[in-house]
């Protein structure tokens, strides 16, 4: 059975949520996280109302055990106790809150760290980066930003794990024309400079010596100095960002996906080497930006080398999804 991911999800978009306020029809196939992501994320901005299934013996269970229609239409038709839950899947997450982005994270973490434990410093800086883009996406797009995760044997044979994060955001490349960045002019190439270590579409510098307190505090212990700024720091992870996550799906041989505006960035050891991040296609205009990474397990159990962290990393990939 072919899978279809997040480049199927965005070629179909006008299949899968046909109308404003209509339904959300789930295709038969194998359906990766990043499809079904894409799709809810997709189904949430369409405002639909109802989930219809081509294939209900194969993918209404899995959806309602995934909470896809519990978060779009606050029917939550599934009874049985999810066991697996933070073992073998992160069901999808609406990433809103802090709450949210802990849980997402804790979960997404937790299927990896069962597998392969947590005494290797790439699955740690791994585990930082998946929080990374879970805080950033819930800061940064707006309350319309999802995830994600699920462990199953590739071909029924590799053990792999796929996360995926959507958003409705501004996307890659209008944020790079708001802040006038020099030679990206097109999607391609906005995903291109995103992917570049340091580069940050940022453009307010914060004082450093500025009173600052987190967003969730109850009012404003400072009155009204002028130099107090609310904190967005979700799970308090260091800024690691898409950068890191290029690096280390590289590492682990992995398979990176990565949608904004009209391309997709599809990076894994048959499209890259050691110049090239991987091949670009074109698809059907996506708003805001789309991720899936997958992962083998046996991989992710062998150590890799590693550049030092620095806290001052500045990929942040919270800085363009605005």
């Amino acid at each position: 059975m072919a899978q279809k991911g997040i480049i199927a999800a965005i070629k179909d978009q006008g299949g899968i949520a046909p109308e404003q306020g209509g339904e959300l029809i789930i295709p038969d196939g194998f359906l990766t996280p990043g499809f079904i992501a894409t799709a809810t994320c997709l189904g949430h901005v369409r405002g639909i109302t109802r989930l219809t299934y081509r294939n209900p013996d194969l993918h209404e269970r899995y959806f309602e055990a995934m909470q896809v229609p519990y978060l779009l239409t606050g029917v939550d038709g599934y009874h049985l106790v999810r066991t697996n839950q933070g073992t073998n899947y992160s069901p999808m997450q609406l990433l809103e809150t802090a709450d949210d982005v802990d849980k997402a994270t804790s979960e997404t973490s937790n299927c990896i760290l069962r597998q392969v434990g947590d005494d290797l410093p790439g699955i740690r800086n791994l585990c930082d980066v998946i929080g990374e883009l879970h805080d950033n996406v819930r800061a940064h797009a707006d309350g319309v930003g999802y995830s994600m995760a699920q462990n199953w044997r590739y071909m029924g044979r590799e053990l792999v794990i796929e996360f995926a994060i959507t958003d409705a955001g501004q996307g890659f490349l209008r944020e790079c024309q708001r802040t006038a960045v020099p030679g990206v002019t097109d999607d391609e190439t906005a995903i291109r400079w995103c992917l570049e270590p340091r580069h940050s579409t940022k453009d307010v510098e914060v004082d450093e010596f500025a009173q600052q307190q987190p967003e969730d505090a109850i009012g404003n212990p400072f009155g009204d100095a002028p130099d107090v700024y609310v904190r967005h720091d979700g799970n308090h992870h260091q800024g690691l960002g898409l950068a890191k996550l290029v690096e280390l799906t590289r590492a682990y041989s992995g398979t990176l996906w990565v949608a904004s505006g009209q391309a997709v960035l599809i990076s894994n050891p048959h499209t890259r080497d050691a110049v090239s991040v991987g091949n670009f296609v074109a698809v059907p205009h996506w708003q805001g930006v789309a991720i899936a990474c997958r992962l083998q397990i046996s991989e992710l159990g062998k150590p890799i080398e590693e550049e030092p962290l620095q806290d001052d990393v500045q990929n942040l990939l919270g800085d363009i999804l605005i």
